[in-house]
């Protein structure tokens, strides 16, 4: 990941909130067969009405971050793919099976942006503890598989029901506070933490 330069990667996992090292730990959800929307790895998404996965989007709460996903082909071939091709035509009768970091208490590694995907006004440390949404960007790379949501900065706010919490700078080589930085955050609206979040401070 490179910091300071625009090029925001999703929600990476980062640690959980007791301080734990992040352990990779996912669960399967079922992808409707030719769902029309690209999934990456580092998206936020939903469960939906029917019980399957969804992509997120901002003021909502999520239900996890898409890991990955195994599908067979409508040739036979089973695939294990970073992200799920919009509109992919699968095994007639066989399962989509998404993987989601689903806890709740994950913390993340996001980068900032604004409303636009440029660098609008950056946070500074005195945001730590405010909430924000998160910001769908230009919808991933078909090359990498990851995703291109950012945190978005123009969003900052008090507000329970926004997608993020603001734990701090990314405290690695590199990231200062400034356009483009990685900032740490919980995830505030999330469904098994019964949608709306905290207060921010």
């Amino acid at each position: 990941m490179s910091y300071g330069t625009n090029g925001p990667q999703g929600l990476v996992p980062f640690r959980y909130a007791n301080g734990s090292p992040y352990t990779g730990s996912t669960n399967v959800y079922p992808i409707t067969s030719a769902y029309a929307t690209n999934l990456f790895t580092g998206d936020p998404v939903i469960s939906l009405s029917d019980g399957t996965i969804g992509v997120g989007t901002a003021g909502n709460p999520i239900r996890g971050i898409f890991m990955g996903v195994q599908y067979t082909d409508s040739d036979g071939t089973i695939k294990y793919r970073p992200y799920w091709p919009a509109s992919t035509s699968v095994l007639s009768g066989s399962a989509i099976n998404a993987l989601v970091d689903d806890d709740p208490n994950l913390v993340v590694n996001i980068q900032e942006t604004n409303g636009s995907g440029a660098a609008g006004t950056p946070f500074a440390l005195a945001d730590v503890g405010l909430n924000a949404n998160f910001y769908a960007g230009s919808g991933g790379s078909t090359a990498t598989g990851l995703s291109s949501f950012s945190i978005d900065n123009a969003t900052e706010n008090t507000t329970a029901t926004l997608n993020l919490k603001i734990l701090g700078l990314c405290p690695v080589v590199g990231n200062v506070v400034g356009s483009f930085a990685n900032w740490i955050c919980s995830i505030n609206a999330h469904q098994f933490k019964g949608g709306t979040g905290t207060l921010g401070t």
